[in-house]
């Protein structure tokens, strides 16, 4: 019976112990070890990278607050937040310790020459914008940042990364992706079609294998940039469900295939390149729905057939590149206008190796006119206006054309 009771009274003890409340003074000292944590994890960056030599580094060091160190601000309870030193002269490598920063919400390092790899223990804290831009950082993504489950934004672009890119990044909240330059290999996570993208530029590295059609799962989307890489297969005719696409650019892989007819449903594009691939096929009419479209380069392909007369409605255009396929018939007269729009710049017409519809029959005309000139005292007709011109024939004084400019 004693037992009994004995055991009663420590269990109760116990039951007590658990359930009380944590006295401020534990409180307190909880968050005193929680900064101080933080305090010798800044340390161990400022040491890491050369503290002494950055261009401003003001008070890190002393004894006063994190948030009085320059380009750090902390929470209410003195937690660091955030870390934003962009341009300041950074050099040396990024410390594990930095996995310390538990409540580090956004890390702005762009700009600097740091090198070494990124530390997985990054995954430890609570980013939401991981930016470490234009710096000569190495080695491979760390899988460890798929456990940011907050993650918005991560720019690594501009760094010497190789490796792939890990699959774990489609469970964060990505909103944007920036990992252009480096030396990235492998294929595009088709995990990446689980996030909420906004902007999704991986140009500029050595990416094999095909577009995954998740990527059309992306209805936020509005950048994609794939070019200059090694992707091959067919553009998946998925990404003709991204309507608020406005730039894509694929140009300068190994593309294969025909341009999906379903991509001419992104109305809200501006620029589209193709270029400097293995298209095949013929360009959808479709694509003259694409009003708002800017950009349109299709140069070096194997584009076969005709070009169709609706890219004559893309009046907005700038820029249209079209040489080194294999054009059949002429060009429609519906482009002939686009040259003589105020913001129209370029296009490549004169290196199609096919002319404007109608184009020979008016070289006809026009050395039979000159013909019937020469041969009846052109220099003396009372009146000549603009003959032997390289004007419109109809605006030779007395030539009526047709509509394709034929007299």
């Amino acid at each position: 019976m004693l037992r009994f009771i004995l055991a009663i009274a420590v269990l109760g003890i116990l039951s007590c112990s658990k359930d009380a409340p944590v006295s401020p003074s534990q409180a307190g000292k909880a968050i005193a070890d929680d900064v101080a944590s933080d305090r010798a994890a800044l340390e161990a960056f400022y040491k890491t990278t050369d503290g002494d030599n950055w261009k401003d580094n003001t008070n890190w060091l002393s004894e006063k607050p994190l948030a009085a160190w320059y380009g750090v601000s902390t929470d209410s309870k003195g937690r660091v937040k955030s870390l934003k030193l962009k341009d300041n002269d950074l050099t040396g490598y990024l410390p594990s310790e930095l996995g310390q920063l538990t409540k580090l919400e956004t890390l702005q390092l762009s700009h600097n020459q740091l090198t070494g790899s990124i530390p997985p223990e990054l995954g430890q804290t609570n980013l939401i914008t991981l930016d470490l831009s234009f710096n000569q950082l190495a080695g491979s993504i760390p899988s460890e940042l798929g456990q940011l489950t907050k993650l918005a934004i991560l720019d690594l672009s501009f760094n010497q990364l190789t490796g792939s890119i890990p699959s774990e990044l489609g469970q964060t909240n990505l909103v944007r992706l920036d990992l252009y330059s480096n030396r990235l290999t492998g294929s595009i996570p088709s995990e990446l079609g689980q996030t909420n993208l906004v902007k999704l530029h991986l140009s500029f590295n050595q990416l094999t294998g095909s577009i995954p059609p998740e990527l059309g799962q992306l209805t936020k989307l509005e950048r994609l940039y794939l070019h200059v890489n090694r992707l091959t297969g067919s553009i998946p005719p998925e990404l003709g469900q991204l309507t608020k696409l406005q730039q894509l650019l694929l140009g300068h892989n190994h593309l294969t295939g025909a341009i999906p007819s379903e991509l001419g449903q992104l109305m809200n594009l501006t620029h589209f390149e193709l270029s400097h691939n293995q298209l095949t096929g013929s360009i959808p009419s479709e694509l003259g729905q694409l009003t708002k479209l800017r950009t349109l380069l299709l140069a070096y392909n194997q584009l076969t057939g005709s070009i169709p007369p609706e890219l004559g409605q893309l009046t907005k255009l700038e820029h249209l590149a079209l040489r080194e396929n294999q054009w059949t018939g002429c060009i429609p007269n519906a482009l002939q206008n686009l040259p003589s729009s105020d913001h129209f710049q370029y296009a490549d017409f004169d290196q199609l190796e096919i002319l404007f519809c109608g184009e020979n029959d008016r070289q006809l005309d026009r050395a039979a006119l000159i013909a019937f000139y020469n041969a009846t005292g052109g220099d003396n007709w009372k009146n000549k206006t603009n003959w032997l011109t390289d004007g419109p024939l109809d605006g030779w004084y007395g030539v009526e054309v047709d509509a394709f400019g034929a007299s």
